[in-house]
C-alpha cells in the first residue's frame, strides 16, 4: 500500500471539500436562506465537515500502511 501524501486524487478530493467547506460562494448581503432557522451555510458547513471526516476515515482505512500491534509482534520474533 502506498503513502497517501503521494497520492494526488486524495489530495484533489481534500481541495474539493474544503473549497465546499468554505463559505465564500454565497453571495453577500441579501436576507439569508433559513431552513427551520438555520442559515443554509451553516447546514452547508456542517454537511461538508461530515463529508470531510468520512473522506479522513476512508483515506485511512484504504490508503494508509497501518499495522495493528499483533502483527508488529509477530515480526519481531
Amino acid at each position: 500500500m502506498k503513502e497517501p501524501i503521494k497520492n494526488k486524487k486524495i489530495w484533489l478530493g481534500f481541495l474539493a471539500i474544503f473549497i465546499m467547506l468554505t463559505p465564500w460562494y454565497f453571495p453577500t448581503g441579501g436576507e439569508t436562506m433559513l431552513i427551520y432557522g438555520v442559515p443554509l451555510w451553516a447546514i452547508i458547513i456542517i454537511l461538508m465537515s461530515m463529508v470531510l471526516s468520512l473522506y479522513i476515515t476512508y483515506v485511512i482505512r484504504y490508503h494508509w500502511d497501518t499495522l495493528d500491534e499483533e502483527d508488529t509482534v509477530e515480526e519481531e520474533k
